[in-house]
């Protein structure tokens, strides 16, 4: 059915080609302005200027070196610490080996890589070996060269200046080849995995199951504690001993820049706040000071905070020599420390002096990798517990390396089935079978540490690295080292960039808090049904 539509449509009619004079919001009595200024105090002001440019004098001084243990290692310029500090000897497993070998054959033409696949083999499979292992060499064994085994007597014959023990037979042409070859190998190995010997990194000390390493700059020492993540940040560092040096300050201009964030209140008019913040979330009470002290800057103070950006080299110790602020009326007010005025105590990224347990007057810039570190899966993880029952320690094996290099659950062996027929109704059992991934760490003479014990009818040892050490005979463990709360350690494989791009990749211990006391359910001299004896 036709119909008529019709409506009404309200449209502006601008007075002036222009829409700057209707958002102006011109001011038509700046009197009242300046009566509500006064009453709201802010002409109690000090009546300073707005900064116009920032002079800072800071001078710095590069870590050089650092000491791992018995040996003291210098440092290039910005070379990630991570690694230098961390890093472990591969182990020789049978992946390793392949691979190095696999590596050293692509090096020279097939008919060498042949005569050195016969005099350095991977061997075939025991008749002990871990299923895994022996299909890995059912595959690799007369197919592949031991990369290790060649490594090790090259490198050992290169230190005597003799020839390979076991050189294959070359001829004339081919012997130049394969000796070039060798060297290029032993460089490449070195470069890329660092020495094979396995054990414990320099700067491990297995007493308090964490790294102790201290660094040098411009005549400091300062010591070195990685957090749990393995990262050495700023706040990893503590000053041991020296004397700040006498440095000659560089004069650095810059024009400060608003500190932003967000949800920070809005300077210009007309503006509105950013929601990305709600501070109507923000749940306080009287007794909540810190809270109430950050709500009262990001409310009301937070626009009248300026940064001022001075640039700094990766792996130095910086000091602000001076740093005077001048405003757009020319006049320059130098800003002293906030812990070194007289009543200070604010502070934030300071470095604590151990020595005198002050606060130090430098910055701490350390070539950290923590900003870009990527870890893998736990290689190996252990787990030191305490059992007070039987007022002793259990070290647990959850994952250990396996033959491959590869991460494998340490599963307990199956206790072993009760005989099928037996002469009394009950049974002598000396002790209750454990886990084999158990071992017990029991208290010395004086109690003031742990040792590695046995456990009657146990012939099991530590299969982890980082066992080996608790396992050694005479080696102690400090009691207060195994809290309640329990401790678990674990090895991870890290991969990170340096600033001009280059790939680091190490290995690296991390020590966490454990979940807790565990009862091992040991007992001993027991009399059991005979239908239940394991």
């Amino acid at each position: 059915m036709p119909s008529i539509t019709y409506w009404n449509q309200l449209q502006p009619s601008p007075r002036y080609p222009s829409v700057a004079e209707g958002l102006a919001a011109l001011v038509r009595d700046p009197a009242w302005f300046l009566a509500r200024q006064w009453q709201l105090g802010e002409f109690e002001g000090l009546d300073g200027g707005s900064p116009a440019f920032v002079r800072i004098g800071s001078h710095v001084a590069p870590v050089d070196s650092a000491a791992l243990g018995p040996g003291q290692v210098p440092l290039a310029a910005a070379e990630l610490l991570e690694p230098v500090v961390q890093a472990e000897s591969v182990a020789a497993d049978l992946a390793t080996r392949v691979e190095l070998g696999q590596t050293f054959e692509s090096l020279v033409p097939p008919a060498i890589a042949g005569l050195y696949r016969n005099v350095y083999p991977v061997a075939p499979a025991g008749p002990a070996a871990d299923p895994a292992e022996a299909r890995f060499r059912s595959v690799c064994a007369g197919r592949a060269t031991d990369g290790v085994a060649l490594y090790q007597a090259a490198k050992a014959a290169q230190a005597a200046q003799q020839a390979l023990p076991a050189e294959p037979v070359l001829d004339a042409a081919s012997a130049p080849v394969a000796a070039q070859a060798v060297s290029t190998f032993i460089a490449w190995v070195e470069s890329t995995w660092g020495t094979l010997a396995g054990g414990e990194p320099p700067a491990w000390d297995a007493a308090q199951l964490d790294y102790a390493a201290t660094v040098s700059a411009g005549g400091l020492t300062l010591s070195a504690e990685p957090d749990s993540e393995g990262a050495l940040d700023w706040y990893a560092f503590d000053l041991t001993a020296g004397s700040p040096p006498a440095g000659t300050p560089t004069m650095t201009s810059v024009i400060p820049g608003h500190v932003r964030f967000r949800g920070m209140p809005s300077t210009r008019w007309w503006d509105f706040e950013s929601s990305a913040t709600d501070f109507g979330a923000l749940l306080t009470d009287t007794r909540d000071l810190a809270k109430l002290l950050f709500a009262d800057f990001l409310l009301v103070h937070g626009d009248d905070w300026y940064l001022s950006r001075l640039d700094v080299p990766r792996g130095s110790l910086c000091w602000i020599d001076s740093l005077t602020v001048s405003d757009v009326f020319g006049t320059a007010t130098a800003i002293p420390r906030a812990d070194a005025t007289p009543g200070g105590s604010w502070t934030l990224f300071s470095t604590t002096d151990q020595n005198g347990g002050g606060i130090t007057p430098f910055l701490v810039v350390p070539a950290s990798a923590a900003a870009a570190l990527q870890a893998s899966a736990p290689l190996e993880e252990v787990h030191l517990l305490r059992d007070e029952t039987a007022d002793m320690a259990w070290a647990i094996e959850r994952i250990i390396e396996g033959p491959l290099g590869d991460p494998a659950t340490n599963t307990p062996v199956p206790a072993p089935a009760a005989p099928a027929s037996v002469p009394a109704a009950l049974a002598y059992q000396l002790a209750s079978p454990l886990p084999a991934n158990w071992f017990p760490l029991l208290p010395t003479a004086d109690g003031l540490a742990l040792v590695a014990g046995t456990v009657e009818g146990s012939d099991q040892v530590p299969a982890s690295r980082l066992l080996q050490r608790l396992s050694t005979a005479g080696f102690q463990l400090p009691q207060h080292e195994i809290s309640r709360s329990g401790l678990r350690l674990d090895r991870v494989a890290n991969r990170s960039r340096t600033s001009d791009g280059d790939a680091k990749l190490w290995i690296a211990r991390r020590r966490h808090i454990g979940a807790g006391e565990a009862s091992s359910g040991l007992r001993y001299d027991e009399a059991i049904p005979a239908d239940q004896e394991e």
